[in-house]
């Protein structure tokens, strides 16, 4: 049985887009067909580049765990594991890619990142409209979708591939606005600004596998590791991003990614000088939010129901962010903090620039004033941040036990709820 969808979300009340009903009815042994082994893996991308060496075998563990966790836990249908084995061979393909760039130039991985600028916040509390804000400032640098999907240089293409690699992520996102209704909420597009979230994902250390399908062992995993790793191979990419760029060393990084809350001292190891921005926003909005967008990716993926196996995690996940994130907050340096509210966002940007830039040491003039107001504009004018519909009833759960669960951080930072003024 299908889980079902309120009327207000999707037009079925248990849905499975056609695209992928096509496809499970096209390949009904998909578990058989799509093989999602690693060795099956890892030769087919060697196949696909003509290249043998990944650098390093950091990216294994991690790979195998998750590998595991999705052939015995997730009951993925066809659609599913070839999304599992599309994603995989992105990441092992642009490894391998990746690292002929690095064997080539061994002055990429000495490149410096200078005091980047890293907004922090559990997900859906506004950190995404903070960032693409900020990312109209040419003196800040960030990662764009299609650099962050595609981030090496394919040495065998003209441009090192760069149209390719491009057009590649262009139509997955289309297709990914078309197979995924619901994940309108988070718009992408190829040339937009995104969180390094998909470069973490190249070393099988990022959340979004958590969002796609149900994975018990893997979250086992994910909260234990301390992704070092992981971590150190995302500033590389930052690095051979930057150089082919042709950006200069000294201009600062601009980067967002909600997983910070979890690894910050994994993430403070890496960028000793960053300028931190914690984003705050009351619970009973961000979380029935993320478990709806979670839910309209798995749903995709499986015949089973999984509104229960989203609010399960995310519910736990969203608290194991929040603690470890106040722990962790504790050995930084204060200088290197600044907290700001969605809410104080949402009544007076233009104060909250004012005070993120001084945090920042930059100055907030005319000009990057009059490019955020152009782009909020635009972002209102067109309905791309809009809110989606849900309820945590949906879920199984009640505003009660999420508000009793994230007292302690609301607490902590002064958040109201949103229906009152702070």
């Amino acid at each position: 049985m299908f889980d079902s969808l309120r009327m207000d979300i999707l037009p079925s009340t248990h849905y499975h887009h056609p695209l992928v009903k096509q496809f499970n009815s096209e390949h009904p042994a998909g578990s058989k067909e799509i093989d999602l082994s690693e060795q099956a893996l890892i030769a087919e991308a060697r196949r696909i580049t003509g290249l043998e060496r990944f650098g390093d075998d950091d990216f294994l563990p991690p790979l195998r765990t998750l590998l595991d966790a999705i052939e015995n836990e997730a009951n993925l249908n066809p659609f599913g594991r070839h999304i599992a084995r599309t994603r995989t061979l992105q990441s092992l393909t642009n490894r391998l890619w990746a690292n002929a760039s690095f064997e080539a130039h061994p002055d990429i991985r000495q490149r410096k990142i200078a005091a980047p600028v890293i907004i922090v916040g559990l997900h859906r509390s506004g950190t995404t409209r903070l960032q693409r804000m900020m990312a109209t400032d040419p003196r800040l640098q960030h990662l764009t979708t299609w650099e962050g999907i595609n981030p090496a240089p394919r040495p065998n293409l003209p441009d090192a591939g760069r149209t390719a690699r491009y057009e590649e992520v262009k139509e997955a996102i289309s297709t990914r606005h078309a197979v995924y209704p619901g994940a309108l909420a988070h718009p992408m597009g190829a040339d937009w600004p995104e969180e390094e979230m998909l470069l973490l994902n190249h070393s099988f250390s990022g959340f979004s596998a958590l969002g796609l399908y149900h994975l018990p062992s893997y979250y086992r995993w994910f909260l234990s590791d301390d992704k070092q790793a992981g971590y150190r191979y995302m500033s590389d990419l930052m690095k051979l991003i930057s150089r082919s760029r042709n950006e200069p060393e000294e201009k600062r990084w601009l980067l967002k990614n909600p997983q910070h809350m979890l690894d910050l001292p994994t993430l403070m190891q890496t960028f000793p000088d960053a300028k931190l921005v914690f984003m705050h926003r009351d619970p009973l909005k961000t979380v029935g939010s993320i478990m709806s967008l979670s839910w309209h990716f798995a749903v995709q993926h499986t015949d089973q129901p999984c509104r229960a196996a989203t609010r399960d995690i995310w519910m736990d996940f969203y608290e194991q962010m929040a603690r470890r994130c106040i722990a962790a907050r504790e050995d930084i340096p204060a200088a290197q903090q600044l907290d700001v509210h969605y809410a104080d966002m949402n009544r007076d940007w233009r104060a909250t620039m004012r005070r993120i830039y001084q945090f920042a040491d930059m100055e907030f003039d005319s000009a990057t004033e009059n490019a955020m107001a152009a782009w909020l504009a635009a972002s209102e004018r067109e309905g791309l941040h809009n809110g989606h519909r849900y309820a945590l009833e949906d879920f199984g759960t009640t505003t009660e036990e999420v508000d009793a669960r994230m007292k302690f951080y609301r607490e902590r930072y002064d958040i109201s709820h949103e229906s009152e003024r702070r």
